[in-house]
């Protein structure tokens, strides 16, 4: 009894610290043009005031902070009404909803990636909030197909609290083919914003909280030997009572996956369109081995956990070359095992002339790169192997999801809870079926899929949302047919892991009020 009254403590402290977290967290503060760019609005200033002609950029700079433009009260009010405008029109030119128009209606931009733009907006036969995700020319190119695909074949028979949850899939026809629509959860940030929005460093039931939730989700993934490949913190949607969910799942992939005659493709898009996720790769991917799993999941697993712990990049490279000279420093030369599957000679002659490094030890490393308190790391034995087991350059021998959330770092910070469900085995099918698709054979499969989507989730609208996901759950001939055995598909049904938050507690902890104004508040 004495135990449970402490528990029930603990649960209290976490939800207050989380809730403090988006508290103090801001967004970065605008800085001064540099002296040798033209200022857009010290130029609309200068034009528009002559009496500020003459006055220093930065003075000018100051001006228009304080009143907009340096207009009049009056005309500083009409050119506010035709920059909303040009914002409506801007929204409306980007989403063409059409068909939903009835449906939902959009508010505003408020994200925007190499591959898509979402907006939020109003369902307006709930009221409630959403996030609709478009993807633009999604038939246009197979690369883009393919991803559109991925995204919507995983997540409509998603149904776990750690992923995103798809409510809705509509097209429209766009000059380059159809645009399609995913409407989503409107969540109220993500983890990147989170890690730097905060001046403090995460204390470390906190960073157990967050870190817990993102190997729940892949547990569930990984179960279906589905592999994200594209995990990082902006991927990561947090919500105003600390529950994270897994985004974005262009580039998810069925890890057993025999066919290979797109992973050239593959890994040639991956080396020049996603720069940005070069600190989270695997060595599998930086150095285009033949065949890759669900282990580089894990990888940027412990990216991320080191991320959270110094509130920087842990390995921040900047060019493919780059990011591999930064691992021969800090992990050493690899096997030569591994070397030899190198395909790429390029690849092998650099790491061959960079020479043997003895690898450096984590505690230092995350010591030296730290901004603020370094007690989760310095001296924390769990917490230094957990991030050794993640780091190892052959896949096989690096930590697993189960062994992850079997480590002692892990298991003595957070509560066991059995039975969870198992990620559906239709997934995993219909993934291995979109990689030997042809370019035709995309377009004509996405727009059934699309169809198909809208049609059911027509029909089970009324009923609440996600009834399509929900409740399917891996039978004992899906299993079977998937080669699962009882005994080893045992774990993802009984050891399934929390951190002291029920599903009650999880989903429960918002009030209607809170719920109001995250949903007025929320940014992408």
């Amino acid at each position: 009894m004495y135990f449970l009254q402490e528990f029930g403590k603990k649960i209290k402290e976490v939800k207050q610290k989380v809730e403090n977290i988006f508290k103090f967290t801001k967004a970065p503060e605008m800085s001064p043009p540099q002296e040798n760019q033209r200022s857009p609005i010290s130029y609309a200033t200068y034009n528009i005031n002559n009496k500020h002609a003459k006055a220093p950029r930065q003075a000018l700079f100051e001006i228009s902070l304080n009143n907009g433009v340096g207009l009049m009260p009056a005309k500083q009010a009409g050119f506010n009404r035709v920059l909303d405008g040009l914002k409506r029109r801007q929204l409306e030119h980007d989403f063409q909803l059409d068909r939903a128009a009835e449906t939902y209606k959009p508010v505003q931009n408020i994200g925007s990636g190499a591959f898509g733009i979402v907006c939020e907006a109003i369902e307006t036969s709930s009221e409630d909030r959403v996030a609709i995700k478009k993807v633009a020319h999604a038939s246009a190119t197979p690369t883009l197909a393919r991803r559109t695909l991925r995204e919507i074949r995983v997540l409509r028979y998603i149904n776990h609290p750690n992923i995103v949850t798809l409510r809705d899939i509509f097209r429209t026809k766009g000059p380059l083919g159809i645009d399609v629509y995913l409407v989503m959860d409107l969540m109220n940030n993500n983890l990147h914003h989170i890690i730097y929005g905060n001046e403090d460093p995460f204390e470390e039931d906190i960073l157990v909280h967050f870190l817990g939730q993102l190997l729940r989700g892949l547990e569930y993934l990984h179960a279906a030997c589905i592999a994200h490949r594209d995990l990082k913190p902006s991927n990561l949607l947090v919500n105003l009572d600390g529950t994270l969910r897994i985004a974005d799942f262009g580039m998810a992939k069925c890890a057993d996956n025999s066919a290979k005659k797109h992973d050239d493709e593959e890994h040639c898009f991956y080396m020049t369109q996603h720069v940005a996720t070069l600190p989270y790769r695997a060595p599998e991917l930086l150095f285009v081995l033949p065949e890759h799993s669900t282990a580089v999941d894990m990888w940027a697993v412990g990216c991320i956990f080191g991320e959270m712990i110094i509130r920087s990049e842990l390995l921040p490279g900047r060019s493919v070359h780059g990011q591999i000279k930064l691992l021969l420093t800090v992990l050493g030369q690899p096997p030569q095992y591994v070397i030899d599957k190198i395909r790429c000679d390029r690849t092998r002659k650099l790491i061959q002339d960079f020479g043997r490094k003895t690898d450096a030890e984590w505690d230092d490393i995350m010591y030296c790169q730290a901004r603020g308190d370094q007690q989760i790391v310095r001296g924390n034995c769990d917490a230094i192997d957990f991030v050794k087991q993640l780091f190892q350059y052959d896949a096989e021998k690096r930590m697993n999801i189960r062994d992850a959330l079997r480590h002692p770092y892990i298991e003595n910070r957070m509560q066991r809870q059995p039975a969870q469900a198992v990620c559906p085995f239709k997934v995993k099918s219909d993934m291995i079926q979109v990689e030997d698709l042809s370019h035709p054979q995309l377009i004509e499969t996405l727009q059934q899929d699309v169809r198909s989507a809208d049609n059911t989730y027509k029909e089970i609208h009324s009923g609440g949302y996600n009834s399509w996901s929900a409740g399917r759950f891996q039978t004992e001939r899906e299993m079977e047919i998937s080669g699962m055995s009882r005994e080893s598909s045992s774990f993802y049904q009984d050891s399934s892991y929390t951190n002291g938050f029920n599903r009650q507690q999880q989903f429960g902890y918002v009030s209607g009020h809170q719920r109001g104004i995250l949903s007025a508040s929320c940014r992408a």
